[in-house]
């Protein structure tokens, strides 16, 4: 089975993506797969459990203009 790439944010200038992960996951976290079926190969890669936290920071208009 496939593992699904996760809901996430990518910052194209400061080469970085965001992974939003609940605390309650029970499934095994391979960030670099992600980053290579992104293409985002150079890039960092940043998690974050919180919900609300990784919600702001998607509806945030300064990230936004960063992608």
């Amino acid at each position: 089975m496939v593992d699904k790439t996760p809901p996430k944010i990518i910052l194209h200038q400061s080469k970085e993506v965001i992974f939003y992960i609940p605390n309650d996951n029970n499934k095994s976290i391979n960030i670099d797969l992600w980053i290579k079926e992104l293409n985002l190969f150079g890039y960092k890669a940043l998690i974050i459990n919180s919900k609300c936290i990784f919600n702001r920071l998607k509806n945030d208009a300064s990230i936004c203009k960063n992608q």
